[in-house]
């Protein structure tokens, strides 16, 4: 019998309520006591997030684990490279400064370097001592040059990186300088004079270091911008058969499959247990199923569906977790649309959207405790949590009061058409999601419907490339996500400042831009919150974005493998990877 809990989770994942239900459906024989397969399992995760699912464990033994995405660029440094299947097949490949761990909170990893400081706040300068004996497979030490590189292509400077696209620039974009000493195994970063950064620990932590001797070696030059950005697109192409990490990749089978095998020049002071970990590549959700009772997979974190949640709840052998992660769901809205650029209609247009009933119709079906969404920077369990949107009658479905929105400003709805105070029809909107979908599908359509009692006509319309569609504008509407964490201070800049990298909606608002800048800068992480949820009160007041949900996730294995547990950043369950293996007894 498969078993569930749900999980309080301090900073990112909220509680399953029903838990307690479960776990006694979950019973058997009569006796009132947990099943065998719930006591070894996913039962502690609520009071134990970071060691549920724990045990001794014994050398050798493989996994198959499930990604919901095929590989198409190597490198996470990039746009196209920062997908979280990319970034979950090379957790175990890419050294990192800093990992989350299940609890949402950032933790030094002590297997690459000892220690990551401030060391002066003017300027902002950080230290980080390498591990002496940390090395890539090939042996050749870790060093302050893979840092320098990693700097260079993040950096969004032309004259650091010719051509570069990177995931993202914030932090990398206004260091100074990077120095190393002791043999390259001590890094000095200085900051420009007068710029901070509050998220220092996301530098070389969000991506993950590669080796720079070995760009070098291929001829390219990273002295000079052409150097580093032809080293960069070389990473990007090329499937990495060296490794800073517990394993390195053995065999790759494009589209289907990818197999890791121990790294023998492995320096941490965990040693993998598990010969080999492949990653299999299932982009159907229809197949996860049949792949997992099959036993093509042992375990997997995928986008849950109630239908999915019920299918592995009935797969004997399996214990699952359902929590609440970092990622959000939202409705956007282009403000480039010369109608939606009226703030008026676009609040008319959240509160008549009735988000407790798409919360209900969607994931709420098998997350009971699921609520509206109230903030548009920090997710309930954040201790900065705070509900602005609630109060304004965004999300509540309230007809009455959209219409009054409406009418008061001068809009006439005559014949189910609303038309401007010129007189002009608003013509029809395309409410945008991704294709094959289903959640999305069905929040589009509760969306779609509410809209037509205020005059507008939404229609759902789906996209093959979602990521595309975003980038370049091409909605009225758009249901997507973005993905919190705990480095929240850049995050918010990336997304609502003008001209933001993540602002696809056009949206633009002076006061907000200095605020979330201010909140971006600040080395006082309490007070860059509270700067933050001023920001929120003026993106609730122009209406951008109305936040609906978390997204719920769920994580699942086979009970017979330890230390495999729900991690709600875009490395998941892989965060650990080199502590995965096969129960002892």
């Amino acid at each position: 019998m498969a078993f569930v809990t749900g999980r309080q989770m301090r900073g990112s994942i909220a509680a399953l309520a029903a838990a307690a239900l479960l776990l006694g459906a979950c019973t058997g024989g009569g006796s009132g006591k947990p099943s065998p397969t719930a006591t070894i399992g996913f039962a502690d995760c609520e009071k134990n997030p970071t060691t549920c699912n724990g045990g001794d464990i014994r050398l050798g033994g493989s996994y198959t684990y499930g990604l919901e995405q095929a590989i198409a660029n190597w490198n996470v440094n990039t746009k196209d490279g920062a997908a979280p299947a990319t970034r979950q097949a090379l957790s175990g490949v890419l050294p990192q400064v800093f990992k989350v761990d299940p609890q949402g909170r950032l933790q030094l990893n002590a297997d690459l370097v000892s220690s990551a400081d401030i060391t002066n706040q003017n300027p902002e300068t950080i230290v980080y001592k390498i591990r002496p004996d940390a090395v890539w497979s090939d042996g050749i030490p870790i060093t302050a040059d893979d840092f320098v590189f990693s700097w260079k292509q993040n950096s969004g400077n032309p004259q650091h990186c010719a051509g570069c696209t990177p995931a993202a620039t914030a932090g990398y974009d206004i260091i100074k300088s990077i120095v190393g000493s002791d043999g390259g195994k001590t890094v000095t970063m200085t900051f420009t004079d007068g710029k901070t950064f509050g998220d220092w620990k996301g530098d070389f932590s969000n991506d993950g270091l590669y080796p720079s001797h070995l760009a070098t070696k291929q001829g390219f030059d990273l002295a000079k911008p052409d150097g580093v950005g032809a080293a960069m697109d070389w990473f990007a192409r090329t499937v990495p058969l060296w490794s800073g990490g517990p394993y390195q990749i053995d065999t790759y089978n494009p589209g289907q499959s990818l197999v890791l095998k121990k790294n023998d020049k492995w320096y941490g002071k965990t040693k993998p247990s598990l010969d080999t970990i492949t990653f299999k590549f299932i982009t159907d959700p229809a197949a996860i199923l049949p792949a997992l009772k099959a036993k093509e997979i042992t375990g997997m974190s995928p986008s849950p569906s109630q239908a999915l949640v019920a299918g592995v709840a009935g797969t004997p052998g399996v214990i699952y977790e359902v929590g609440e992660g970092y990622a959000w769901e939202h409705l956007m809205l282009n403000v480039r649309n010369k109608y939606l650029a009226d703030p008026v209609l676009r609040r008319a247009l959240f509160t008549e959207v009735n988000v407790k009933t798409v919360v209900e119709k969607t994931y709420g079906a098998f997350d009971k405790s699921l609520k509206p969404l109230g903030s548009h920077n920090f997710v309930p369990g954040d201790m900065a949590y705070k509900d602005v949107i609630s109060g304004t009658g965004q999300g509540t479905g309230d007809s009455e009061k959209a219409k009054k929105l409406l009418t008061d400003a001068g809009y006439k709805l005559e014949n189910g058409r609303l038309s401007t105070k010129a007189g002009e029809a608003i013509p029809a909107l395309r409410l945008r999601y991704d294709k094959g979908n289903a959640t999305r599908a069905a929040a589009a359509e509760l969306i779609s419907a509410a809209l037509k009692n205020i005059g507008i006509d939404a229609r759902p319309e789906t996209t093959d490339g979602l990521p595309q569609t975003l980038t370049a504008g091409d909605f009225d509407l758009v249901l997507a996500d973005f993905v919190n964490g705990p480095l929240y201070q850049g995050a918010a800049e990336r997304r609502w400042a003008t001209g933001a990298v993540g602002n696809y909606g056009g949206y633009s608002n002076a006061e907000l831009d200095r605020l979330v800048h201010s909140a971006a800068i600040d080395v006082d992480a309490r007070h860059a919150a509270d700067t933050l949820n001023q920001a929120d009160d003026l993106l609730t007041k122009d209406a951008y974005v109305l936040p609906l949900m978390q997204r719920p996730t769920l994580t699942f294995t086979y009970s017979e493998y330890a230390n495999i547990r729900d991690n709600p950043s875009v490395w998941g369950p892989t965060y650990n990877i080199q502590e995965w293996g096969l129960r002892s007894a």
